[in-house]
């Protein structure tokens, strides 16, 4: 895990050394991350989040794409834990699976216009953890936390509506995405054999691998 990050670290510092170029831009968006195909299987609850995305530069006539850095969480829901026996709830903060990563991100779109089309590519690394805490009927914590890394890549596209602000220059855009996401393999914990019993959690990992279907809403801003 350690190489990953180092490696990912030096990629983006060795981009950002080399490509200080003017007009950069920073979005956030709202996100939505469906599950599809066999990790649909594996677990088909949606995720919810946020993703912020700066962009070091923005196209131009002459190079019409840009590269920047996208950070992005998003949680896939909440349980708790009940008592086989006595159906009783305990008071527990029991998170599902939950993913935060960071990915360097291409982009094609036009240098200007009140509507911009675009699509993107972007790849890098996700941490995916899970943390779950029970309090029991004397109200001592019992905690279980499950972690991994996994590379993650992936393509997507999606509309610019200008807002506010000069076209190109300190303007303000209304920004409407999607994104398909995959990763390498990751073991992640199995809610369905996750169980508590004497004190202590009981569970099982599963290995496979991410596939999502992001649906987002945020503005984006270029500065200049």
């Amino acid at each position: 895990m350690k190489l990953h990050i180092t490696i990912l670290s030096t990629l983006i510092i060795l981009i950002l050394a080399s490509n200080a170029c003017p007009q950069p831009s920073a979005s956030f968006y709202f996100s939505t991350a469906i599950p599809i195909n066999e990790f649909r299987d594996f677990d088909n609850d949606p995720g919810y989040g946020a993703n912020l995305e700066i962009l070091f530069f923005s196209p131009t006539k002459r190079k019409p794409f840009a590269m920047g850095i996208s950070f992005s969480y998003f949680g896939q829901g909440l349980y708790f834990y009940d008592d086989p026996c006595t159906d009783e709830t305990y008071l527990s903060g029991n998170r599902a699976n939950n993913y935060s990563s960071i990915n360097l991100l291409f982009q094609l779109e036009p240098p200007t216009g009140k509507v911009k089309p675009y699509i993107e590519t972007f790849f890098g690394g996700s941490y995916i953890f899970s943390n779950s805490e029970i309090y029991t009927l004397d109200y001592v914590p019992v905690n279980l936390y499950v972690d991994d890394w996994a590379w993650t890549y992936g393509v997507g596209g999606g509309i610019k509506f200008s807002i506010g602000g000069n076209d190109g220059n300190g303007s303000l855009y209304l920004d409407l995405k999607g994104r398909y996401l995959m990763s390498s393999d990751v073991e992640l914990l199995d809610r369905e054999s996750i169980r508590y019993a004497n004190d202590s959690f009981y569970y099982s990992l599963n290995e496979t691998q991410l596939n999502f279907l992001a649906v987002q809403i945020g503005v984006a801003y270029y500065f200049r």
